[in-house]
């Protein structure tokens, strides 16, 4: 009986944690339209906290998706992207094959 009162009384007390902690802030994946204008009114537009959204399509697809993130978040994606780009380059420029050199189980012209 004491486990069932003991579980009573921290349910009880739970929701006066919960009030106590601060509220998050839903980031710009979550925001509405609306509350991202709010929020960037007060911001720079060069400001690494202004939230920018891109409308995309996978391709093949027809169903548009809008991605929201601060430029600070896309600045990053791209350094990073640009940065795996310019690892394949070099990648390719080392590794040069000519079509009687294709590694066995390649999908090139020749290969085995």
């Amino acid at each position: 009986m004491s486990i069932l009162a003991a579980s009573l009384l921290l349910a009880a007390a739970a929701p006066d944690a919960a009030a106590a902690e601060p509220a998050l802030i839903a980031g710009p994946i979550k925001m509405t339209k609306t509350e991202i204008r709010a929020y960037n009114a007060a911001l720079a537009s060069d400001d690494p906290a202004y939230i920018v959204c891109n409308k995309s399509a996978a391709t093949g697809s027809m169903v548009v998706r809008t991605t929201c993130r601060t430029r600070g978040e896309w600045d990053r994606l791209a350094q990073i992207g640009n940065r795996d780009a310019v690892e394949l380059a070099d990648y390719a420029k080392t590794h040069q094959y000519s079509l009687s050199e294709e590694p066995k189980g390649s999908v090139m012209p020749g290969g085995n």
